[in-house]
């Protein structure tokens, strides 16, 4: 591996040489969970050593937000084409839209579920700070996907699109179960009533919560600072 490395030179084989990283930790992804996938792994798997590797990121987090974005990214073009057809104000369809979206994405969920207790860790700041930019984006964009179905504030948009990343990465640790607890649902089934289906557990989630946002809707109030905040960092990120 280390001994047959041989340095990008360029910044196409720079590029080149990071997009087969994450896609080869994108491919351990879909396999494995996020705690299972260490930096020496993705290297082996790379071809690298793991020295070569941290030439291009930073850290395993950094690889794994990058990732992030991109699933969560691609999640949002599929919850666009889907929700197209919903009729506006019919709620439980949008939240089955979410629901099964998410669903179709596993890998997606399975960040979702460590975005804040894991990826954010070990970054620096310039990455840390890019991160929640693109993040920022992230959840105008859902909130304005949503928004176009159902009749909602900027703020409730702002507090439905984090309570979505909540409610897909919470339901999907929940539905994690290790091999023990598999057992215990497969030989007892009366205990099976604590057994969460992903799909299920995230639609009723989503359409309780957005009819309380709906029923709350004259009593939510902007909080202008943070959309402030929030539209600065969106125009200083188009500004880059």
């Amino acid at each position: 591996m280390s001994t047959s490395f041989q340095r990008a030179r360029s910044a196409e084989q720079r590029e080149s040489r990071r997009a087969a990283i994450l896609a080869t930790a994108r491919g351990m992804l879909s396999e494995m969970r996020v705690s299972d996938l260490s930096l020496n792994e993705l290297a082996r798997q790379t071809g690298l050593a793991k020295s070569n590797v941290l030439r291009y990121f930073e850290s395993r987090e950094a690889i794994l937000l990058q990732i992030y974005g991109r699933e969560y990214a691609a999640w949002l073009d599929a919850l666009e084409r889907e929700i197209a057809d919903v009729a506006y104000g019919d709620i439980e369809a949008v939240a089955q839209a979410l629901a099964a979206t998410a669903a179709a994405r596993p890998v997606f969920c399975e960040l979702a579920a460590n975005a804040a207790g894991v990826l954010e860790q070990n970054l620096s700041a310039d990455v840390a700070a890019s991160y929640k930019r693109s993040a920022s984006a992230q959840a105008v964009r859902l909130g304005a996907i949503v928004g176009s179905r159902l009749e909602l504030s900027a703020p409730a948009r702002l507090g439905l699109a984090a309570a979505v990343e909540l409610t897909v990465g919470g339901v999907w640790a929940s539905t994690r179960h290790s091999p023990g607890m598999a057992e215990v649902y497969a030989r007892h089934p009366e205990l099976r009533v604590f057994r969460l289906d992903f799909e299920t557990s995230v639609r009723e989630l989503m359409a309780t919560l957005i009819t309380g946002l709906a029923h709350r809707e004259p009593h939510v109030r902007a909080d202008a600072a943070q959309l402030d905040v929030i539209a600065r960092v969106l125009g200083d990120g188009d500004e880059r």
